[in-house]
Formats: C-alpha cells, structure tokens, sequence
C-alpha cells in the first residue's frame, strides 16, 4: 500500500521534471532558464530518493543523490558569478 503511493508520487515527480524541462527550453530569459533548471535539480533528487525507497536500496541512492546535489549546487555557484559578472 506505501509502495504505491511512492509510485504515484514519483510518477507526478516526473511529470513535475518534465513540465519544468519544457519550462527551461520555452524560456527566453536567461534568469527564468536558470530558475527552472535549479527547481528541476532539487525535484530531481527527491525523486531519486524515492526511487531509493521504493527499490529498498536507499544508501546506494543517497550517495548518488547527495552526489547530484553538490554538483547541481557548484554549478549553481559557478554560473551566478558568471551571470552576476564582476563588480569594480
């Protein structure tokens, strides 16, 4: 019964991915590009930990998701300063 209620969850996580894929390529502002792509990377990990619930194998996913953020954070770092430019 919880099992299925995670596969419905994460289903509509999906969907919810998707939805902000289309969101990013639409998009011509470059800060509602970055802003989608950011959301996309946090829906992302929660699903991955779903997945990691739903299969049993949860410490595996966690690594890959804690992995997932990091990365996702760093370049969230990296294009605000590029975007943000320098200031003198």
């Amino acid at each position: 019964m919880v099992i299925d209620f995670f596969s419905i969850l994460l289903w509509f996580i999906l969907a919810l991915v998707l939805i902000q894929v289309f969101y990013v390529l639409t998009k011509k502002d470059v800060y509602d590009k970055l802003n989608g792509l950011f959301a996309m990377n946090t829906n992302i990990v929660i699903l991955l930990l779903g997945i990691g619930y739903v299969e049993g194998r949860l410490d595996m996913y966690i690594d890959i998701a804690l992995s997932y953020a990091i990365l996702g954070f760093v370049i969230t770092v990296i294009l605000a300063k590029y975007i943000g430019g320098r200031k003198k």
